[in-house]
C-alpha cells in the first residue's frame, strides 16, 4: 500500500509538472547523484523508513 502511494504520488507530480510547467530543463535532466556518498546518505534515510514501514512494532513497542 505505501509503495503504491509513492508511485502514485511521484507520477501525479510529474504528470503535473509536464502538463503545467512544460518540459524539464536541460540543467536539471544532467544532474544525477552519482557520487557513492550521495547513495550512501539517501540509503541511511529511506532504510528507517521501510524499517518503520514493515516492523511497526520496533516504535510503538508493542
Amino acid at each position: 500500500v505505501a509503495a503504491n502511494l509513492v508511485f502514485t504520488t511521484a507520477y501525479t507530480l510529474y504528470m503535473l509538472w509536464a502538463t503545467q510547467r512544460g518540459p524539464f530543463p536541460k540543467h536539471i535532466k544532467t544532474v544525477f547523484p552519482y557520487l557513492t556518498r550521495e547513495h550512501l546518505l539517501l540509503l541511511l534515510h529511506i532504510l528507517p523508513c521501510f524499517l518503520v514501514i514493515l516492523k511497526p512494532e520496533i516504535v510503538l513497542f508493542t
